[in-house]
């Protein structure tokens, strides 16, 4: 449906969930989805003034830079396997960061050029920072990794929240990338669920990337459209505050941790 202008309100009820989502469209452009989150400026000049080098890409098992149809752009955002300059940030910074309403489902080569300069003021900052590990799952074919369907070219999305056993709406979403878990080996499925069951703090460093595609998750599994994807680095913080990379050892053997009763992974968007 097309509207000469104008927006929609409406209500979406999921059980005893609502929330009130926006969809927008003209007869110039296409539809937008707004989803209803609290926004803040407050400490965003230090993703401004970062430095936000172009991706650095490589075909990985094939699969070209680019990846598949249909949105070129962020597929090549998703897939670079350089390092940069990590700034730390705290958790609150990334999950209330704005964006444009209007490009939600929205390919990139859709968008505006304001649309386009108002992400680029912070999109490609590479930040460091830290949480606790909520939840994690191995991703559909997507395409990125051009569809692929063996879990060595599929990406995990991690649930980073800001404290220990907070619900996925109270999340940031984060991704571990084939291009990247490949010079990875201690980034496994078995130490992931460790970060979770231990809910040991974490620290990421990566790249900042608003993954316009999953509007509707807003408040139910995410808290934001900013990920921080790829991922290049991961490290848990001992019971002695050490901090310990995960390629090197796995929480599991953090003795000073009391276990929690098992925790089951959900799957989300």
């Amino acid at each position: 449906m097309r509207l000469s202008a104008g927006s929609i309100p409406r209500s979406v009820v999921t059980g005893a969930r609502t929330y009130v989502l926006v969809i927008a469209c003209t007869a110039f452009s296409a539809c937008g989805f707004f989803p209803v989150n609290a926004f803040s400026t407050s400490g965003i000049d230090v993703l401004e003034r970062a430095p936000k080098p172009p991706p650095f890409d490589s075909t990985f098992e094939g699969c070209g830079e680019a990846g598949s149809q249909p949105d070129y752009k962020l597929n090549r955002l998703k897939n670079r396997v350089d390092e940069g300059a990590y700034v730390p940030v705290p958790w609150k910074l990334i999950a209330r960061l704005p964006w444009p309403r209007r490009v939600g489902y929205r390919f990139r080569n859709q968008w505006s050029r304001s649309e386009t300069d108002e992400v680029a003021r912070l999109e490609g900052a590479a930040v460091e920072l830290e949480g606790h590990l909520s939840d994690y799952k191995l991703e559909f074919p997507e395409p990125p990794n051009c569809y692929a369907t063996d879990e060595r070219r599929r990406d995990f999305h991690l649930w980073l929240s800001e404290g220990p056993y907070d619900v996925g709406k109270r999340s940031i979403v984060v991704e571990l990338t084939p291009r990247v878990r490949v010079t990875h080996v201690g980034w496994t499925e078995e130490r992931l669920a460790a970060l979770v069951s231990t809910q040991a703090r974490v620290r990421l460093r990566g790249w900042l990337m608003l993954d316009q595609m999953h509007p509707e998750s807003i408040g139910w599994s995410r808290s934001s459209l900013w990920e921080v994807h790829p991922v290049m680095h991961i490290e848990w913080r001992t019971w002695r505050g050490a901090w310990v990379s995960l390629d090197s050892l796995s929480p599991a053997s953090d003795s000073g941790y009391d276990r929690p009763p098992s925790m089951t992974s959900k799957t989300r968007r």
